[in-house]
This record gives C-alpha cells, structure tokens and sequence, in this order.
C-alpha cells in the first residue's frame, strides 16, 4: 500500500479530528472494538499517514516473513527458558513481538546481534507487562551489583543477557544498555505508585523525563549500530538523541490505536494532554513535529554513506515493526 493511498483512508473519514479528540476523552477505560467510521480510527489514521508523508517512510508489504533461520535461534533458545509460572501463550505472543523487532528494526544487523536483540525484548516485555511480580523486581539492581542470583527466571535470563552486550556492542554502547536497563525496571516498579499521584499542570518536564526512563530508548539506540559493523562510535554517535525521540515519539504515534483500543489513559499521550491542557489530536501534531525533526536533523548529522544507509533501514524497520506485529493492530487501519 502507498503512502497516498494510505492517507486517503484516513482523509475518508466524516469526523473531524477535533470530534475524535472530544471523543476519546470520555471513552469508557475498556478494550472494545471500533467500527469504520469511529473517531478513533480516523485520528489513528490521521495520525499515521501524516508520520509516513511527512518523514517520507513506506508502509511495509503486510505478507513479509521474518529470516527463518534467525527466527528458529530465537525461538529453540526461547524453549530453553523458565520463565517462572508465566503462561506459555503470553510468552508465545512476546516471542512474536521480539522476531519481528530484531528481524525488520535491526535486520541490518549480524545474525547474532538480531537473536540477542530478540532474546532481550522477550525479557523486557515480561517486565513491561508487568509479569515478573514485584519483590524480584525490587531486588533486581542489588542483586546485579552484587552478582547474586535473581529472584525470578526472567530476571536472571535479563542479567546474563545485558552481561553479553560487550560481545556485541561498544564499550560505550553496551554501558548505555545496562544503564537503560536499569531504569526500566526502576520505573516499571515505582510507576504504578507515582501514576497514583495527580499530574501537576507544570509538570511537563517530569512527563518528557518519565517518557525517557521508561521506554528503554536509549537501549534500542544503542542496538542500531552493532560492533562488527561500526567498532568506532564516533561516526554515529551524535544521533542517539535524535534516535531516541525517534523510538519513543515514533511508537507513540504507531501504537496509539492500540491503547485506546485497550483504554489506557496513564501512557504519554494522555499524561502530556493532562499537564499542557491541550486535547490528544493538538498533542499528537506536537509529538509528530518533534519527530519528524529528529529524523530530519539526523539525516543532516551523519556523514558517512554507510551510516546513511543504515540510518534509513532503521528507520523503514520499526515502521515496519509495528505494522507486522499483532500487538499494534495497525492492519485494521489499512483495512
């Protein structure tokens, strides 16, 4: 499907996305589905085409396959895990997510690097959907520091996996991973206690600093450029901020229609929406300029033809990613 052709589905639409904005705002919090004509769906697709025009990124073929061979790594080593009482399908299903994210994100990276990039998403998503239960999470960094076992199975298949960066990372960049690490399990365990709390009209800066904690950015940054390709960080690393709006910002536009399918309403969307005291359409206009001015001014930075084109299959893959994985639904918006 084309870009045009994309952004007639979205122009389709007899609601305005003022209406959608007013909409969403008083959805019940449920999972539900949306008919053709909702105001959900054209926002979402509103959203999506203007992303794609505007960053000139094509809307990948919906019958791709990931790398057999890559895929059959992940998936044996998968097999070999305890995963500590979490259901089969749950972890089928992050399996899924975690191919797709290696195979078309960072497919420009060495087979060996693209499996254990794949292995490390299937054990952030078990944290990020809050299937590792709290005291082992609380216990997490101590224990890593001190070289101890962890206290459920995920977590020590987390623990030696970020031990591996080094064999595949720069020094530097394998730091950043442990580092990022970190912070996503910090914030995955106290968010739930600091979402209690009402968002202060001038927090916003706590909004854009929680948005950079939780996401792991700085992490999927870092895995753009492995070490057998790029040994010197120099030639790439005046990016990784713009590579970080980018993960983030760019997510956030492409796994909107889920969350509102789903009605999640504490997510980065909604928190800006609640502290700038502007309505989610005006929002997401925000979020889509700063990104589309992230991946023009790194687009200016590189310099080097190979980073160039690596730069361009990064960012053509994780449109990609979404659009192949289940999890985001993007399929119903082309449907």
């Amino acid at each position: 499907m084309t870009i045009d052709n994309f952004a007639l589905l979205s122009a389709s639409s007899s609601v305005t996305i003022q209406a959608s904005a007013k909409h969403m705002s008083c959805q019940q919090n449920e999972s539900r589905d949306i008919p053709d004509n909702d105001p959900v769906l054209a926002l979402s697709r509103h959203a999506v085409s203007e992303f794609l025009r505007r960053t000139g990124l094509p809307v990948p073929a919906l019958d791709t396959v990931p790398d057999d061979t890559v895929a059959e790594r992940i998936r044996a080593t998968v097999a070999s895990w305890d995963f500590g009482g979490i259901s089969p399908e749950r972890v089928a299903r992050h399996t899924v997510t975690s191919i797709r994210m290696a195979t078309t994100t960072f497919a420009h990276n060495h087979a060996d690097t693209q499996v254990h990039i794949a292995l490390y998403t299937v054990l952030a998503l078990c944290v990020d959907d809050l299937e590792v239960d709290s005291s082992a999470l609380a216990e997490f960094v101590g224990r890593l520091q001190a070289g101890q076992p962890q206290l459920h199975p995920v977590l020590g298949h987390l623990a030696e996996n970020v031990r591996a960066m080094p064999g595949f990372f720069h020094p530097y960049a394998a730091s950043a991973i442990l580092v990022g690490t970190l912070h996503h399990v910090n914030c995955t365990l106290f968010e739930a206690q600091a979402d209690a709390a009402p968002l202060h009209p001038a927090a916003l800066p706590y909004v854009l600093y929680k948005r950079a904690r939780n996401s792991l950015g700085e992490v999927y940054s870092a895995f753009v450029w492995d070490r057998f390709s790029f040994p010197d960080i120099s030639s790439h690393i005046q990016v990784t901020p713009e590579t970080m709006v980018y993960l983030d910002y760019a997510n956030d536009i492409l796994s909107f229609y889920k969350e509102e399918m789903a009605g999640e309403r504490h997510n980065f969307v909604h928190d800006r929406a609640r502290v700038t005291g502007k309505d989610v359409s005006s929002v997401l206009d925000d979020i889509l300029d700063e990104v589309v001015g992230a991946v023009d001014r790194a687009r200016g930075i590189l310099q080097g033809e190979k980073e160039k084109e690596t730069w361009e299959r990064f960012l053509a893959g994780y449109v990609a990613f979404h659009f192949l994985s289940p999890r985001y639904k993007l399929a119903q918006l082309t449907a």
